[in-house]
């Protein structure tokens, strides 16, 4: 656990050094180099918690605080050209963010356990990766969003940004209703019912119902598209931090 300790810190130095070489030395080859390792960093510790763990890293709250933060940095490098460079920086800064909160979980929450019988499924390996691609197409999206609310642009760049928004915005939402619905199988062959009204569940059909306004409004603008994309990544964030732990259910892995 130590081993992984210091690699997540040293993600964690290196994504702040790249900001440093970015935004203050203005250097950006350098800034690009130094985001590669990280990512590499970061591999390494999947494949070393995947190898002592004998499972796929995303089983509990630290797994997926060390998984999700290298999914982000993937966005970086194989489709940097859809993230402009103020967006580049707000996933960059949300990546030391979750990095942190791996850090400084309990040590209890960090501790490799044998997987729960409902977890050892084929369908954890589809239900789980379909709402880790929602996230992290909801966190740009987010970004996104931010930049049309509140950064004045030329009318080329802010129809741009629009469009990236709703590419985003519709890859989350496929992919939001494919967890629930292959979630709604698992429980099946797990619990023997397809919905239980559990705080999770219901949370991330609440995910869903915010961000089904995005395509009915009566009148598309800016601002409402920005404001429903902001507060559907803000029920997302209470769907994964509040629900584990403030309101725990079926979902509540630790």
């Amino acid at each position: 656990m130590d081993f992984e300790f210091y690699l997540i810190l040293i993600s964690i130095c290196t994504f702040i050094l790249s900001l440093f070489f970015s935004l203050i030395i203005k250097n950006q080859k350098i800034a690009k180099y130094l985001i590669i390792y990280a990512i590499i960093t970061q591999f390494i510790i999947l494949v070393v918690r995947s190898y002592l763990a004998k499972h796929p890293p995303f089983t509990n709250m630290y797994e997926t605080m060390i998984l999700l933060p290298f999914l982000f940095s993937m966005r970086l490098v194989l489709w940097k050209k859809q993230i402009p460079g103020n967006a580049k920086y707000g996933v960059i800064t949300l990546i030391i963010i979750l990095d942190l909160i791996a850090l400084i979980l309990p040590e209890d929450m960090k501790a490799i356990k044998p997987l729960m019988p409902a977890l050892n499924s084929l369908w954890m390996y589809i239900h789980v990766p379909s709402y880790f691609v929602a996230y992290s197409s909801m966190l740009v999206a987010s970004i996104f969003a931010i930049i049309l609310l509140f950064k004045n642009q030329d009318i080329k760049k802010t129809k741009e940004l629009e469009k990236r928004l709703n590419e985003e915005v519709k890859i989350s939402f496929f992919f939001l209703n494919s967890g629930m619905i292959t979630g709604a199988i698992w429980a099946y062959f797990s619990w023997g019912t397809y919905w239980s009204w559990d705080t999770k569940e219901v949370w991330s059909l609440i995910n869903i119902l915010v961000l089904t306004y995005y395509f009915h409004l009566n009148k598309y603008t800016r601002i409402k598209k920005s404001l429903i994309v902001i507060l559907t990544f803000l029920t997302i964030i209470f769907t994964y931090f509040g629900v584990t732990f403030i309101l725990p259910g079926l979902h509540s892995y630790g």
